[in-house]
C-alpha cells in the first residue's frame, strides 16, 4: 500500500491562490456599470462667473450619481475625437453619425475620455460602440471642460 504524504506547503499556496482569485473577483464587482440614464440624473442652471466674465453651466446632480463620483466604473459609448492629433477624446451616448450633440442631446450625454494618446485605433472611432473602464469624475461647472470625466480610461 502506498502512503500519501501531505505536503504542508500546499495549503499555503492553495490559500494564496484562492485569496488572489477572490480579490480579483471583488475588484471586478467593485466596478459599477454606469449607464447614460444614470449620468442624465442632473438638472442645469446658468450662473454668471465674475472671475471669468461669462455664464457657466452649473450641474445640480442627483445623490445617486454623486455617490458614484470618484469610483471605478464601466461605461459604453461612442468615441468622438476632439482633435486631429489623437490626444483628446469624448465618449458620447450617441454616435457621431447621429449628431452626438444635436436635438435632445445635452451636456449629460457626453464625457471627457482620458486615455493614453493614440490608444484608440482610428477605425474604432465615431461609430463603434465601445466599453471603457476608469474613474468617474464630476465637474460641477463647465468652466474647465465637460461636466463628466472618465480618468485613466482603458478599453475593455
Amino acid at each position: 500500500m502506498t502512503k500519501i504524504r501531505y505536503d504542508m506547503t500546499q495549503p499555503g499556496k492553495i490559500g494564496l491562490a484562492l485569496l488572489l482569485i477572490f480579490l480579483s473577483i471583488s475588484s471586478i464587482r467593485a466596478q459599477e456599470f454606469l449607464d447614460w440614464d444614470q449620468i442624465g440624473m442632473v438638472s442645469w442652471k446658468e450662473e454668471y462667473d465674475a472671475s471669468l466674465g461669462y455664464d457657466v453651466t452649473i450641474g445640480e446632480y442627483d445623490e445617486r450619481i454623486m455617490a458614484i463620483e470618484g469610483k471605478d466604473v464601466i461605461v459604453k459609448g461612442y468615441v468622438i475625437p476632439l482633435d486631429a492629433l489623437g490626444i483628446s477624446y469624448a465618449l458620447s451616448r450617441t454616435s457621431f453619425a447621429s449628431c452626438f450633440f444635436c436635438g435632445e442631446a445635452g451636456p449629460e450625454t457626453v464625457m471627457e475620455l482620458r486615455v493614453p494618446p493614440k490608444s484608440i485605433a482610428p477605425d474604432r472611432l465615431k461609430n463603434t460602440l465601445l466599453t471603457f473602464q476608469g474613474r468617474f469624475q464630476i465637474r460641477i461647472s463647465n468652466e474647465k471642460g465637460l461636466h463628466y470625466v472618465l480618468l485613466n480610461a482603458t478599453e475593455k
